[in-house]
């Protein structure tokens, strides 16, 4: 699901965006990573969506220790915020997985 406007401000409120910022290449390389093994298991020729990569993102998201630790000591509970996460991952990530893409081929 792409990042609403709703999400981002959600995210932005608990500080979760600075977060974000502050870990931006271990994103973007967690995010190609997660392109690179969603392209290579799909078959040849597909076209690789936002929410197919979000869909294999969301586990390793999930588990993140940086991020697990920020939203305990924030005291985010809820499922949403990775959701959230996620979305705002693909969402400041997704050009530069295409351009990346791009310049292999």
């Amino acid at each position: 699901m792409a990042l609403t406007l709703e999400s981002e401000q959600r995210l932005e409120e608990a500080g979760l965006i600075d977060f974000y910022d502050e870990h931006a290449a271990a994103w973007l390389d967690t995010a190609k990573q997660t392109k690179k093994f969603v392209k290579g298991n799909f078959p040849a020729g597909s076209l690789i969506r936002r929410d197919d990569v979000a869909k294999a993102l969301y586990p390793i998201v999930e588990v993140n220790e940086l991020l697990k630790d920020q939203l305990n000591a924030d005291k985010l509970r809820g499922k949403f915020w990775i959701r959230y996460f996620v979305d705002l991952i693909i969402d400041r990530t997704w050009e530069q997985l295409d351009d990346d893409e791009q310049a292999a081929e």
